[in-house]
């Protein structure tokens, strides 16, 4: 509610508010977070793709049992890079990763319609309070004028006239109803600077003033525009092309269970052993390397590697060994689930185009409904300027009259209600026709597409 001040304070423009909001509001916090996580998600994705590499550095020292001899210490030492590798998937990681960059893409395009809406939201409040705030001042200036005419009423009914009592009576209830109009304007007004404060994400009461006046002009509005517009812009159709694409990797993610998995693995460093009191510690070549593949058929899992390795001499030996050896092995019953995953990927890919199609028949039936509400709110603004008009000529008439003595002081009154309330109704009329026109912004995706001038 306008305080007795708030004339005194400057005005807080619709632009500075948004801005605001678009600082403080929680939902937009929560997007950006969600995006900061898919971009993470991202880089983990891409490192997933690169070889994993692990630095060691082990190191062992005890003592030697030699069969009743003295025990001597012994220290063992190696040090290298071990590597692995995913040289085949069926598609899985890069899948992942392209899938990742696609959901990072997707919840930018999230705060990117989260901005339009906080922006739609924040101004529809806006128009409210402004409007609100316009009516309200038309009310209180014609109660002003009403008392004054109450006042002439009571002097006139002292006279005890039989008309005077008819006219102190009709002044007095249309200056009732003037009264019921400014507190209903002045709940009204408290609702929707709450509602600005909640669309602006404001934590805690905020002192501003909007400014009484509305815009008056009119944005050139083109149907066919609008949606060449919203197709190019609208988050909304690219969200769900994002989606689709990411589904059809997921796709040939879930299809990656029926290929054969290899990875390699290896060990490249130096490593050396040696008895403390007798030997000096000698560091020699020491590597490996391995393939395994792995294959999911009927339900089971058939497995295969291939291991190569030369290590340098241990404790008590003069040589190195060099070895190589070959595994194979079936696991029973634990790839199930590979077919169930292949299904499930295939009916997410089918619901993502169900939801395409639907996202693309939304923003035609969305742009025109907005496109038809502009057109609507435009023809009521009319309306209503046409009625103050006409209020307004009723109220001259009703002055000629009663200075002819043809109309009494609750006639005027009466009149002067009328203008006051038809001059509420336009001004809340040119709120609707702004708020429209913010509404279809948020249709075709761009938040100032369409202005309306002062």
């Amino acid at each position: 509610m306008t305080s007795v001040g708030a004339e005194e304070k400057s005005t807080t423009g619709l632009s500075v508010l948004i801005e605001k909001a678009l600082t403080d509001n929680a939902a937009l916090m929560l997007a950006q977070d969600e995006l900061g996580i898919a971009r993470a998600r991202q880089r983990v994705a891409t490192m997933a793709v690169l070889p994993a590499l692990t630095g060691k550095l082990d190191e062992s020292r005890g003592k030697a049992d030699n069969s009743g001899d003295e025990n001597q210490d012994f220290l063992e030492r190696s040090y290298g890079l071990q590597a692995t590798q995913t040289l085949f998937s069926g598609g899985k990681v890069w899948g992942t990763r392209r899938q990742s960059v696609f959901a990072t893409e997707i919840a930018n395009l999230q705060l990117e319609k989260q901005r339009l809406d906080v922006r739609h939201a924040v101004t529809e409040a806006y128009w409210r309070v402004a409007a609100l705030q316009r009516a309200l001042a038309i009310h209180k200036a014609n109660h002003k004028t009403l008392q004054e005419d109450l006042e002439k009423a009571v002097r006139h009914e002292l006279s005890e006239a039989r008309t005077a009592r008819i006219e102190l009576l009709s002044t007095r209830a249309q200056n009732r109803e003037s009264e019921t109009a400014i507190a209903e304007l002045e709940e009204d007004l408290m609702e929707a600077r709450v509602a600005l404060l909640d669309a602006m994400g404001q934590r805690v009461p905020m002192d501003f003033a909007v400014p009484e006046e509305l815009p008056t002009g009119q944005a050139a509005v083109d149907e066919g525009d609008a949606l060449r517009v919203a197709k190019s812009n609208r988050p909304d159709i690219r969200i769900a092309d994002r989606m689709i694409e990411s589904a059809r990797v997921g796709r040939a993610i879930g299809r990656s269970g029926l290929f054969p998995k290899v990875d390699l693995n290896g060990f490249y460093g130096r490593s050396g052993a040696a008895f403390v009191q007798s030997e000096s510690l000698s560091y020699k070549k020491d590597w490996n390397a391995g393939v395994s593949v792995g294959w999911a058929l009927g339900g089971n899992t058939a497995k295969f590697s291939a291991y190569q390795e030369q290590t340098s001499p241990k404790l008590g030996e003069s040589s190195r060994t060099k070895t190589n050896s070959n595994s194979a092995s079936i696991s029973l019953g634990d790839a199930l689930t590979t077919g169930v995953t292949n299904r499930e990927s295939r009916k997410s890919f089918h619901e993502e185009e169900w939801r395409y199609e639907k996202a693309r028949r939304d923003l035609e039936t969305d742009v025109r409904l907005a496109v038809q509400r502009v057109t609507a709110a435009t023809r009521r603004r009319e309306a209503a300027r046409s009625k103050a008009e006409e209020a307004q000529q009723e109220l001259k008439d009703s002055r000629a009259l009663l200075q002819d003595d043809r109309a009494h002081l609750g006639d005027y009154a009466a009149a002067k209600n009328r203008v006051a309330f038809a001059h509420a109704a336009h001004a809340q009329a040119q709120a609707q026709y702004l708020i429209a026109v913010s509404a279809l912004n948020r249709a075709v995706g761009v938040a100032d597409q369409y202005r309306v001038e002062p």
